[in-house]
């Protein structure tokens, strides 16, 4: 979407949302202002893939000057906003005791048709933060966990069976190569429906790096804030494995490291940390991962090859990103090499 319909767009709605301008200047000077006036509108980045652009409103009132940010999010669609608004609604208020910890969601403060309007979110994306890795993967393995919180539900295990079964009838693969793929899932399919009866929870849908933002404030406790944005595939229905959200995260990049080296090594060490994240949040609540999982096994790598053989379906079609047929078949096997490589170790990632 381009700047100047982001713009254009907001000077017909700004009226709606001044309120929040009038509390930004009350907080900056003390005072509440009788008149404010945009006096311009900057559309500074967009975050990552979301859609969100991050925009500066230059703010001039009776009580002084400041600027103001605020995130946008504008649909294709007039009736899909609504129901955005509905799931951040949702994050924000399973995050809100962890605000003190760090652990937050941009606030909705106006929305219409197909724009949604949100506070300001500083910071950086993930992938874009400077935030030394170990460090990264433990902030985003507490927000994940903030979010499913600490409820003990019954895993609907015959979803993940069915969706390995559509995915295998549908991947362009050959009927050997199904069938070695089949043989290795049905060895550990037993082992991760009995490790993780317990572990069921809400689903974010789309966790991903890219809906993450660290935002550090030096003077600040705690200093670095972790924003989780863009829920728009939220379901806190309570029959998802927790592993679902994790392996989503983890996907793209196995494929990356297993493509730069055939190795699982540094994935191992990055998982690890995100679990501590995780445990923390976990153990606040009084809580462990063996409330949730059998001790002696955590399913990552079924979940893990899972995504992946997921993956195979929506890359199928990108000739452009794979240089042409060939380069997609050759990335389709070796997507399938690392599927086994993951089921054929249980310990993975210990």
């Amino acid at each position: 979407m381009s700047q100047e319909r982001i713009q254009v767009v907001l000077m017909r709605i700004i009226e709606g949302f001044s309120d929040y301008f009038i509390s930004h200047l009350e907080k900056t000077y003390h005072k509440t202002p009788t008149k404010v006036e945009v006096k311009n509108i900057t559309v500074e980045k967009k975050l990552g893939s979301t859609g969100i652009h991050i925009v500066r409103v230059t703010l001039d009132s009776d009580v002084g000057s400041d600027d103001a940010s605020i995130a946008v999010k504008i649909y294709d669609e007039s009736d899909q906003a609504l129901e955005v608004v509905k799931s951040i609604n949702l994050l924000e208020n399973r995050l809100m005791e962890f605000q003190k910890k760090g652990i937050a969601s941009a606030s909705v403060i106006f929305f219409s048709g197909s724009v949604i309007i949100m506070e300001g979110i500083q910071g950086e994306v993930f992938r874009d933060s400077k935030i030394p890795k170990p460090q990264k993967y433990r902030y985003a393995g507490r927000g994940l966990a903030a979010f499913h919180g600490v409820q003990k539900n019954r895993v609907w295990f015959d979803k993940y069976k069915l969706l390995l079964t559509r995915c295998l009838d549908s991947a362009p693969i050959s009927a050997e190569k199904k069938l070695q793929l089949e043989n290795s899932f049905n060895r550990v399919i037993p082992l991760a429906e009995q490790a993780s009866q317990h572990s069921g929870g809400p689903s974010f849908g789309d966790f991903h790096p890219g809906n993450l933002i660290f935002d550090i404030r030096v003077g600040r406790n705690p200093m670095i804030q972790t924003h989780i944005i863009d829920p728009e595939f939220l379901d806190i229905s309570s029959e998802h494995d927790r592993l679902e959200d994790i392996c989503n995260f983890f996907a793209v990049e196995a494929v990356d490291q297993y493509r730069m080296d055939k190795t699982l090594t540094k994935l191992a060490m990055n998982i690890k940390a995100f679990f501590t994240g995780y445990k923390e949040i976990l153990a606040h609540k009084q809580h462990s991962l063996n409330d949730y999982y059998s001790k002696t096994y955590i399913p990552i790598n079924f979940h893990l090859a899972l995504m992946i053989l997921m993956s195979i379906l929506n890359i199928q079609h990108m000739d452009d990103l794979f240089g042409g047929e060939v380069g997609i078949q050759r990335e389709i096997s070796l997507r399938c090499n690392l599927i086994e490589k993951l089921l054929e170790d249980d310990s993975f990632p210990n």
